[in-house]
């Protein structure tokens, strides 16, 4: 029987190399950080601090989502001039466009870049030897732990919560990821709880303690969304004078794609400066909001990304995201 081929091709020797080689290194994630952006950032820099590295974690932030505001003081928006004069190895988790990393990139750009990512879409700014990209990989933190085996470092309970957690968060603990990324993926976290970690015990964490307000504001969103495209298309919307401690969205998508006959789940979410779209669709809908949210200027995956179109008025979003979906759905 032929043997199957794994999720994870290898990673380039020249990046192992300039990891190996640099004794300072820089990590930065995307701004309006995720669960994977900052689980692959702090997974890393363990992994990296096994090797005697001196790492720097870096993000723009706002750290507006419930698992992942507890780090926030673990990660600085600015760069040292002591840092800068080390001419340290950046390392970009988590996005592939030059605009995601944010301000704090630019201030170390120029520096010798990787770019470590499961995202494929936009105009790449990296040196393909120095970066490895794995589309069908389910999140970044398991290219973080390809890469952690590649450098020759053993699993420990301290970054595997890491590695997991981000994995967790990426796929709605494990809602979002397909039959073809399941079994690399699954060996994974497997060796991940091996190392003693408890399942439900992270999933309490993910979700325990939210604010009433919030479940309430998710509430509202789900009474106030609508039906389109026969029943297809939901639509939700996120008002701008909304107040919350966390992303509605994260439960507002699994709520409506659960229902009857709907492929794509859109939330529209006011913004000063234009509009911001949500994408999810069903695994089993054959429509790619990545491409979508790409031809918007944004990104993201197959089945769960986002756009912002600025200068488009509230009162035309709808309209606007349904002529983009009509075709697809």
């Amino acid at each position: 029987m032929e043997k199957k081929k794994s999720l994870f091709h290898p990673i380039p020797e020249a990046l192992i190399r300039a990891v190996e080689e640099s004794s300072c290194i820089a990590i930065i994630s995307h701004v309006n950080p995720d669960g994977d952006a900052i689980f692959s950032s702090l997974a890393l820099s363990c992994i990296l601090g096994k090797l005697g590295k001196e790492v720097h974690l870096f993000n723009d932030g706002p750290f507006s989502r419930k698992e992942i505001m507890g780090y926030a003081h673990l990660f600085s928006s600015s760069v040292d001039q002591e840092v800068k004069e080390k001419h340290p190895l950046v390392v970009i988790l988590d996005c592939s466009t030059e605009d995601r990393p944010g301000m704090v990139y630019q201030e170390l750009k120029g520096s010798k870049t990787i770019v470590i990512d499961h995202h494929a879409s936009g105009r790449a700014f990296y040196d393909e030897e120095l970066s490895y990209i794995v589309p069908l990989s389910p999140s970044t933190t398991l290219l973080v732990d390809e890469l952690r085996i590649a450098l020759g470092v053993e699993l420990e309970k301290e970054f595997a919560e890491y590695l997991l957690l981000g994995f967790l968060t990426d796929t709605g603990f494990f809602h979002f990821i397909s039959d073809i990324q399941a079994p690399d993926s699954f060996k994974k976290v497997s060796s991940f709880i091996s190392t003693g970690l408890n399942p439900y015990e992270l999933y309490d964490r993910m979700h325990d303690g939210r604010k009433l307000e919030d479940v309430k504001l998710v509430a509202r969103i789900l009474e106030e969304c609508e039906p389109a495209l026969e029943g297809k298309v939901i639509i939700a919307y996120e008002k701008k004078d909304s107040l919350s401690s966390e992303r509605p969205g994260d439960s507002v998508y699994p709520a409506l794609l659960e229902c009857e006959g709907v492929k794509v789940v859109v939330l529209i979410k006011e913004k000063e400066n234009g509009i911001e779209f949500g994408f999810r669709a069903k695994r089993n809908a054959n429509v790619d909001v990545g491409a979508l949210a790409s031809s918007l200027s944004g990104g993201g995956h197959a089945l769960a990304a986002g756009a912002t179109v600025e200068n488009l008025k509230s009162e035309d979003a709808k309209s606007f995201i349904l002529e983009k979906l009509r075709p697809l759905v």
